[in-house]
């Protein structure tokens, strides 16, 4: 049994097929609607959770991040840059933090205590939510907030994206990926690539390629 942030791009969806071959059912996806630039992910999110028969739910959370002002690229007309601070403009504040306590508290009236996210330190884009630290974290004050053990998955959190791609094509998901999941940034869907869909300039779209032509060429 598992709960997994599903966001319809292609690290949370190779994350439900690992949960899928690595933890017992029910299977539960959770997409988080926050007022995100493109609707696309979400569109995807809901034919990826029904073309893999896992149960699906859509929380929005668009009007609390309107009232934090959580304004960045992703929710935002804004270049992609990177802040004074160092971080890039799409990163989120607090979202994987909030995402996991959302998931952990959907769960708890389920006896749901195991959550899997698809996120990789090795080649993230410098996201501080991303890494062990953050996990390890996470995963003890939910537990002491909960007062039950809840454990989070992160599968890839030390592949990169080209054994990411070697990870789906030996279950046999490579298609499946490229055709169903969204990463570009700037959310196009109209040019089909053999990495998947995407304006192939983004920062998103680059490491999907790059990703895609280390592991197959």
């Amino acid at each position: 049994m598992a709960v997994v942030l599903l966001s319809g791009g292609q690290d949370s969806t190779t994350a439900l097929l690992w949960t899928k071959a690595n933890l017992s059912p029910p299977w539960y996806a959770i997409t988080f609607a926050y007022r995100q630039r493109h609707q696309i992910e979400i569109e995807c999110a809901k034919r990826i959770a029904q073309k893999l028969e896992v149960f699906h739910t859509i929380i929005d959370i668009g009007a609390l991040w309107n009232a934090l002002e959580v304004v960045n690229a992703l929710t935002a007309e804004l270049p992609i840059t990177q802040t004074l601070e160092g971080l890039p403009t799409t990163f989120v504040p607090g979202r994987n933090l909030f995402f996991l306590t959302a998931a952990a508290a959907w769960g708890y009236p389920r006896s749901e205590t195991d959550l899997v996210i698809g996120v990789s330190q090795v080649d993230y884009s410098g996201y501080p939510d991303c890494r062990a630290p953050f996990l390890e974290a996470a995963e003890k004050a939910l537990s002491e907030a909960l007062a039950r053990s809840i454990r989070i998955h992160a599968p890839f959190l030390h592949m990169d994206k080209a054994q990411l791609w070697k990870y789906a094509d030996a279950l046999g998901y490579r298609e499946f990926i490229a055709e169903e999941t969204h990463t570009c940034y700037l959310g196009q869907r109209d040019v089909r690539h053999p990495w998947g869909y995407g304006c192939g300039q983004c920062p998103a779209c680059r490491l999907r390629q790059a990703g895609y032509e280390n592991a197959f060429f």
